[in-house]
């Protein structure tokens, strides 16, 4: 899964410096080129949402405000920059396809790399990331890591990985062949020892903890792997500073030094780091600050040096006004949609005694009367004049492949919304009007709010009466009582996805059946069978035609509805260097480790 839910006014971020203090100095200053930590630098991060979870590698916590923190305290073995291109992380390891017949690819992690508490990074930490995207070990009925990756072609590896070089190696020969391989997250994301420590407290620690994981993953004893995966699931969904510092282990340049409820989570630099590019700046700092024209105000009064976030007409008209501050506004590779929910209420067969064309009918209805190019004009036309529908789910506009999404899917039948003929539609099911229509959406987002009030005008007369569920960002994305879980009831949504990489299988996580990231219980087995064939080509290009089909059958079945791109807005002072924004997650924080505060 390779599309990260994004929220609100800042789209991932806005990065700032520390709230009154600004970008601090505190002493002799290191030169930036050096590699050196800058002696008491700072800078804070704005995010509109809380953070709710240290591990962004569950269907839960899997979310930009929350991955964007992992991406700072996590080393992986590679990573996209600004053009973009996947940069290999040498300093960490490095990997080798050692074979093609079949697909083999090793691991081999660098003598000395070691997680924040001293312990070495160990083939057991990759090979439990492995295991955490597999299906099996994805059951709710049984073992359930709540992973990300579940379906994916992880699955494969049909045998256990082997390991070498005193256990600093790791080589997975996969049954089939997997076009994502390098882009499928295989990284040390949880360390092995403390997840035991987790799961098992007062028993084995350190290295004999690490062995006991790898020893139930290879022997699958169940009732231990249950209680590893619900630890992996739920021990790192913390909302503030954990009494259990274990959970701070971290292998990246940062570690999480200070967290406040609803307020702020502080990342300090490690010393002597070696597995990643080491960073300069000392402290960063995520606030989190829901209302983006506050964030602009403190930029414009020194409190903050550099923004990042959606743009809003708002937003860009005042950053005009700010002096010493550069600002620019660039197509990102997220997007607004619409979902429909199959678990329940009017687009679900169950509403209709299991009548499913019945269902298909009233959600069809549905997307005939959504405003989209209405909502295009008033809310992203301000900003980006040239802005245009975005037609697929699984191409984002301008890459290779989406123009033939775009005509095999053929949304020419939504392009404008036709009240009309959505009325005759729910007439021709034999669908009593008004149809209520519980809207899901996060409520202290501006842009979200007019979206929601703009449907739910518009869409009276085709005969839906949208009640509003919304819920604050926090809230609608909290991992216990949010999207995606029981405790959160409604039938349509809308936020957006972030893409983080260019991986066939982007999509994969929210479309496939039984999938922990499929919210809305779609399920098609023709996409399924879809998917299994695009994630078995030798390239993305011969991926194409099956995801274009793909496509088509989410569209067809009235499941998801894109809307269009969401621009963004990155603005900066002369006192922080090297900030350079990314079109995916992490965006601007790609290069954190170049980032530098000029000396004063």
């Amino acid at each position: 899964m390779k599309f990260r839910r994004t929220v609100a006014t800042t789209a991932v971020i806005a990065a700032a410096a520390l709230a009154l203090a600004g970008c601090t100095g505190a002493g002799s200053n290191q030169d930036s080129e050096t590699g050196e930590i800058q002696a008491g630098t700072s800078v804070t991060v704005a995010q509109n949402s809380a953070v709710t979870s240290l591990n962004s590698y569950t269907a839960t916590g899997y979310a930009t405000y929350n991955s964007n923190v992992q991406y700072l305290t996590q080393a992986t073995f590679n990573y996209y920059d600004d053009k973009p291109d996947l940069v290999r992380n040498t300093d960490l390891g490095t990997y080798t396809k050692v074979s093609d017949k079949p697909l083999t690819i090793k691991y081999t992690i660098n003598k000395g790399a070691d997680w924040s508490d001293g312990q070495p990074i160990t083939a057991t930490d990759v090979i439990l990331t492995w295991a955490s995207y597999l299906t099996k070990y994805n059951d709710s009925k049984g073992v359930n890591f709540g992973g990300i990756g579940a379906g994916s072609g992880l699955d494969y590896v049909t045998q256990f990985p082997t390991i070498s070089d005193d256990g600093r190696s790791v080589t997975f020969v996969f049954s089939k062949p997997y076009v994502d391989w390098e882009v499928a997250g295989i990284q040390p994301n949880i360390p092995a020892h403390i997840l035991w420590e987790e799961a098992f407290p007062g028993k084995e620690t350190g290295a004999k903890a690490s062995a006991a994981v790898l020893n139930a993953l290879k022997t699958g004893d169940t009732t231990t792997l249950k209680a590893l995966a619900t630890a992996f699931d739920t021990k790192w969904n913390v909302t503030s500073m954990p009494t259990d510092k274990k959970l701070l282990v971290a292998s990246g340049a940062y570690t999480v030094s200070a967290f406040v409820k609803d307020q702020y989570i502080t990342l300090t630099a490690r010393k002597d780091y070696k597995n990643g590019p080491a960073p300069k700046i000392a402290k960063i700092t995520f606030r989190f600050i829901p209302d983006q024209t506050a964030q602009v105000q403190a930029l414009q009064n020194g409190e903050i040096s550099v923004l990042y976030g959606q743009a809003t007409s708002d937003t860009v008209a005042a950053l005009k006004n700010v002096k010493d501050v550069k600002s620019v506004t660039a197509q990102e590779a997220s997007f607004e949609h619409v979902d429909l929910s199959f678990k329940s209420g009017p687009f679900s067969p169950k509403t209709y005694g299991g009548d499913a064309a019945k269902a298909l009918k009233v959600r069809q209805a549905f997307f005939t009367a959504v405003p989209r190019q209405e909502m295009l004009d008033r809310i992203i036309k301000p900003l980006a004049p040239d802005a245009k529908l975005m037609d697929s789910q699984l191409f984002i506009p301008g890459q290779k492949g989406y123009d033939g999404a775009a005509v095999t899917a053929d949304y020419t039948k939504y392009q404008t919304a036709d009240d009309a003929k959505a009325k005759q539609m729910l007439a021709a099911a034999g669908v009593k009007t008004p149809v209520t229509v519980r809207f899901a959406y996060p409520n202290d987002n501006p842009r979200r709010v007019q979206e929601f009030q703009i449907m739910q005008s518009s869409m009276k007369a085709a005969g839906f009466n949208l009640t509003d569920v919304g819920k604050p960002t926090a809230q609608y994305f909290d991992p216990s009582v949010g999207l995606g879980t029981a405790k959160y009831a409604y039938d349509a949504s809308i936020f957006a996805y972030a893409e983080s990489s260019f991986a066939v299988g982007s999509s994969l996580g929210n479309t496939q059946t039984g999938n922990a990231y499929n919210y809305i219980g779609y399920s098609d087995k023709d996409v399924d069978a879809l998917w299994e064939k695009a994630q078995q080509q030798s390239s993305f290009d011969a991926a194409i035609p099956y995801m274009q089909q793909i496509d088509k059958h989410i569209i067809d079945n009235a499941a998801y509805m894109t809307l269009y791109e969401i621009p963004s807005v990155v603005a900066w002072s002369d006192k922080i260097q090297n900030v350079k924004d990314a079109p995916l997650v992490p965006n601007v924080f790609w290069n954190y480790f170049d980032w530098s505060i000029k000396g004063k």
